[in-house]
């Protein structure tokens, strides 16, 4: 697998990754980012690292701007567009749809939502996933289970994944700080998917995952 850092574009942030071990990042980003969409594509050109993916801004599913936006700059940097919003539901992927992406991009999965869920809402509709670990954590008592078999089952429609710890009810944490079995994680994911793996913890946290990634499969 391919082990990604995540940071904000901005020549410090995108350094930093590079110091930290990363040879490509996802990028986070912020409304000004997308003030100038070739400003900020060449900044990340610049940079020692290269974008695999890019998040959308968490936008509203009515305003298109924020998101063709976000497509624009994945589609300059030849990268993958990581559709997600904290104010977007699944029930919204057809009007998201509608936006007309360019670059090549995925439905990531919101907190708590089901297999189930994915399956009726996302997959079974013919959109890619980008699986986020602990968003599935969060919604599936057998996790395991689950991220097994969503990597078995639609594996040709999953090309990055999130990773990170997570309790029941708070994701996002450094390795270690929740209740995830991330050794297990890791071997799941060595063994179903050979993708890129986004380590979607704190930048100050990322060394210490891709770490213990390298150390848990050898």
């Amino acid at each position: 697998m391919n082990l990604v850092g995540k940071c904000p574009p901005s020549p410090d942030a995108l350094a930093a990754a590079a110091d930290r071990g990363f040879d490509s990042v996802e990028l986070y980003l912020q409304p000004s980012d997308l003030d100038s969409v070739e400003a900020t594509a060449e900044t990340v050109e610049r940079s020692p690292v290269t974008a695999l993916s890019v998040h959308t801004l968490h936008a509203r599913p009515d305003d298109p701007e924020p998101f063709q936006r976000s497509d624009a700059l994945a589609d300059r940097l030849d990268a993958y567009l990581v559709v997600h919003s904290q104010y977007a539901q699944h029930t919204h992927t057809e009007q998201l749809d509608g936006y007309g992406f360019t670059a090549p991009y995925g439905y990531e999965n919101n907190p708590g939502m089901s297999v189930h869920s994915l399956q009726n809402l996302v997959l079974g509709r013919g959109h890619n996933l980008v699986l986020d670990t602990a968003h599935l954590y969060m919604a599936e008592p057998a996790y395991l289970d689950a991220l097994s078999g969503l990597l078995r089952e639609y594996g040709d429609r999953i090309q990055v994944v999130h990773f990170a710890d997570s309790t029941s009810v708070e994701d996002g944490l450094a390795f270690g700080d929740g209740d995830i079995p991330l050794e297990w994680s890791a071997d799941v994911l060595d063994a179903h998917f050979d993708g890129a793996v986004v380590l979607e913890v704190m930048p100050d946290d990322q060394a210490d995952a891709r770490r213990r990634v390298l150390e848990w499969l050898g």
